[in-house]
């Protein structure tokens, strides 16, 4: 029985052409193995700067030395919230969407005393009450950190007007971008992005264990280096370089990963990501049209606005454990879901499924109508009117 994947919020399972063709051609060619730590002309690192060229294009960076490489985007988060907020930054806005990326590490510091932490106002589809949220906005908040994209609702937030308001009121902006990098133009700039932290392995399309986070012009300042060791570069210190990117990337870097990066971020240029973007809202809206009518509930702003949505749908069954149906859904069809609280359990707790979790649906590139319509014709199958 062929599989068809609809887990793509959680990583995206085939992978370019490109992408697979950097992979193999590093691992029986390259000798670049290690970043500043082998003999001049071997390791010159020529092919990681032009991996941080494109990731700062890409994402309207101010300098290609201000992307951070890094193994996630859990570790990107750890460092921007550890680095901005054990150095007396104290009220952070967040929201209830988060992943555990953002709420666990604000956890830990309001826990230890050293933050605290609101949460913006949304209704149970996830969508922001924006004139309320800017009410929020006072001058005792010191940051501003949010999804792009809910991983659970799939509801894309309106972050432009609102980091346009923090940043007015003096108050950096960390962003989030998951479910996001390579599905929807982001500019740092145009969208007052002071943090954007980002994952190779979605929407991205590179391999696993590649990711990082980008620094707004003179943001450094703030940021605290979280992590420390080798870097290959200024060795006579016992204190992290001053200079960027060698500031926050201790350690060997994932070469393998960072290259994958590169192609990933090339392949979706050739195909247009744009154009990738539409037809993966296109089936989300086939998934959504085909949904109506069955004894189930869909999470999010629903149907009518599905061009305002992630290619991310979640649904529990009226009369079915989500678990079940997700394994009778693979067991009998071979559809490949993700089933249960996604890590983020206050999006849960917002549409009310703490207690039951959901079923994911995500789509991606490669995912086709024919698909999608055979995932459809799958669920009538088990959940009949």
């Amino acid at each position: 029985m062929e599989t068809i994947y609809l887990n793509w919020a959680a990583t995206s399972a085939q992978k370019p052409k490109t992408v697979i063709d950097t992979a193999v051609r590093f691992l029986k060619e390259n000798h670049d193995l290690n970043l500043h730590r082998a003999l001049p002309g071997v390791s010159d690192g020529f092919q990681i700067l032009a991996v941080r060229e494109a990731v700062n294009d890409f994402f309207g960076g101010p300098a290609s030395a201000n992307v951070i490489f890094t193994p996630n985007v859990t570790t990107s988060l750890n460092m921007i919230l550890h680095g901005l907020l054990e150095h007396g930054r104290k009220t952070v806005l967040t929201t209830p969407l988060e992943h555990n990326s953002v709420l666990r590490p604000l956890a830990l510091l309001e826990d230890a005393g050293k933050i605290t932490v609101r949460y913006l106002p949304m209704d149970e589809a996830g969508e922001l009450r924006l004139e309320d949220a800017k009410e929020m906005l006072t001058a005792d908040v010191d940051l501003l950190v949010m999804n792009h994209a809910s991983n659970v609702l799939g509801t894309i937030q309106p972050i432009g007007e609102l980091f346009a308001r923090a940043k007015a009121q003096g108050i950096l902006t960390v962003l989030d971008a998951a479910q996001t990098a390579g599905f929807l133009p982001i500019d740092m700039k145009m969208q007052s992005i002071d943090y954007l932290a980002f994952t190779g392995h979605k929407s991205l399309l590179g391999l696993a264990g590649s990711g990082g986070f980008v620094l707004g012009a003179g943001m450094e300042k703030h940021l605290a280096p979280w992590l420390a060791g080798g870097t290959g570069s200024a060795s006579e210190l016992l204190t992290m370089p001053d200079f960027l990117p060698d500031k926050y990337e201790p350690g060997t870097p994932n070469t393998l990963g960072i290259l994958s990066l590169g192609a990933g971020i090339q392949a979706l240029q050739e195909m247009d990501y744009l154009q990738v973007a539409e037809h993966e809202r296109s089936l989300t809206q086939q998934f959504l049209a085909g949904l109506a009518g069955l004894p189930l509930r869909v999470l999010g702003p629903g149907a009518d606005h599905a061009d305002e949505l992630v290619p991310v749908v979640s649904v529990v069954p009226e009369h079915a454990d989500p678990a079940e149906l997700g394994q009778a859904l693979f067991e009998k069809y071979g559809v490949i879901t993700r089933s249960g609280l996604h890590c983020a359990p206050l999006a849960h707790r917002l549409a009310g499924t703490l207690a039951t979790g959901a079923l994911r649906f995500s789509f991606g590139y490669a995912t086709t109508e024919e698909e999608i319509a055979l995932t459809l014709n799958a669920i009538h199958e088990l959940l009949p009117n």
